[in-house]
């Protein structure tokens, strides 16, 4: 696999300055030089993201972006869950010779066994990952130019390795530039689809007239048993209840299928509640509900840029009214909701399930780059990029996958039950 040229040892600093000057790690015991269509001038590192919030959103209105690459998003990240999970954040900003930011890219860095590894910043709780870079310098960031970048990055925080995870190859038609950098299939694909006029309209694409028969059907079985109420979370108390809900929804899925809660993390519950907005202000991450009278029986969560509705997560009650689907009801409502608001393209993020295909039709794949800067980076990089293919290959196998479900859902119910002997036997 390609790597980029390791930065010697005498080179590399702790902390870039302010601005540092471009150079290419291959020439750094020659005259500076800079590339005839340089992408950008000249590289800064800030350590945070309220450091850059300003220029970053910005940049932002009229760069290729994710909706997840936002400071609304990774601020509250950054500040709940990064220390926790041993990141030291890094703002990578590019500018071009008249100081104007070009580029920026959110990381997060993590020692593991001695080898400093970047991943994007947000870690798991993002679905798609991007550089955010201006529309008109798109053309000039080469295969070439983005490795310049990242070794100027890496000279500054002195890794030894990348670890960028879930890119798409395009972004609502955009080229991401990464994609000329070495590179693998992900584990997992993104669904996503376009949103027709109205929401009759979009199912009638999507769905059989008989599914949605039934779906009307399932509704008047919840208006039979109580009073419905579908709805956006306008208000800070009604998110603060609806992230209640979900938490405790989500921990008792998990708890079922015998997977580790990663909400029950330190600082993940935080960092919601404050993309969210649950003390007041504008939230990034948007919450619907569905309450039949006082019970939550749905919950769900995303994050929009006014084009596109990225789903971040999704939740139903354990409760008998499961068996209507209150799940479907509700994303109805936040398609119906999207098309109101303007947006062009839906997505329910990274991982298959049978309900995506209804609103998502069309599946994203997407792609790593791993790969070492520095000797023990390379060989680090090496034992990532096998283990993300064998993710794939047991996730691309049914029989293997399923093997590992089963095993998850033994292993859950092992634990929920009581110990037959006393203490001394356990």
């Amino acid at each position: 696999m390609a790597a980029l040229m390791p930065v010697p040892a005498d080179q590399r600093v702790l902390r870039a300055p302010t601005t540092a000057p471009v150079r290419d790690a291959s020439t750094a015991h020659a005259p500076e030089q800079t590339p005839a269509r340089a992408a950008f001038h000249s590289v800064e590192i800030q350590a945070t993201v309220a450091e850059t919030s300003e220029l970053w959103n910005a940049l932002r209105a009229n760069a290729l972006s994710t909706p997840y690459q936002s400071p609304g998003l990774l601020g509250p990240w950054q500040t709940h869950v990064a220390d926790n999970e041993g990141f030291e954040t890094a703002v990578v900003v590019a500018r071009d010779e008249a100081g104007r930011p070009v580029a920026l890219l959110p990381l997060g860095v993590r020692v593991r066994l001695g080898v400093r590894v970047a991943r994007f910043m947000g870690g798991s709780h993002t679905n798609y990952n991007l550089m955010v870079i201006r529309l008109d310098a798109l053309d000039a960031f080469t295969p070439d130019e983005c490795r310049r970048l990242l070794t100027e990055a890496a000279r500054a925080l002195r890794l030894d390795c990348y670890a960028l995870r879930n890119q798409p190859y395009a972004w609502e038609g955009v080229q991401n530039p990464f994609a000329g950098l070495p590179r693998q299939p992900s584990p997992d694909s993104g669904y996503r689809g376009p949103l027709a006029p109205t929401l009759d309209d979009h199912l009638k694409l999507f769905m059989s007239s008989k599914a949605r028969s039934n779906q009307r059907r399932k509704m008047r079985r919840f208006e039979e048993r109580g009073t419905p109420r579908i709805y956006r979370a306008d208000l800070p108390h009604e998110r603060a209840r609806l992230l209640d809900a979900y938490l405790t929804q989500k921990g008792e899925q998990f708890a079922a299928r015998g997977i580790p809660n990663v909400f029950e993390r330190p600082g993940v519950r935080n960092f919601l509640a404050d993309a969210a907005a649950i003390d007041g202000g504008a939230p990034t991450i948007d919450l619907y509900g569905f309450d039949l009278d006082d019970e939550v029986i749905a919950v769900t969560g995303g994050v929009s840029d006014g084009a596109r509705y990225c789903g971040m997560f999704i939740s139903i009650t354990g409760s008998e009214h499961s068996k209507y689907s209150p799940g479907e009801m509700l994303m109805n409502f936040v398609v119906e909701d999207a098309i109101r608001r303007g947006i062009r393209t839906f997505d329910l993020g990274v991982g298959a399930a049978p309900y995506k295909r209804v609103y998502c039709p069309t599946e994203e794949p997407l792609f790593d780059s791993i790969f070492g800067v520095t000797a023990k980076g390379r060989s680090a990089a090496a034992a990532f990029s096998a283990l993300t293919g064998a993710k794939v290959k047991i996730k691309s196998t049914p029989w293997a996958y399923g093997l590992i479900q089963r095993v998850r859902r033994w292993k859950a119910q092992r634990e929920d039950e009581p110990l037959a002997g006393g203490a001394d036997e356990a």
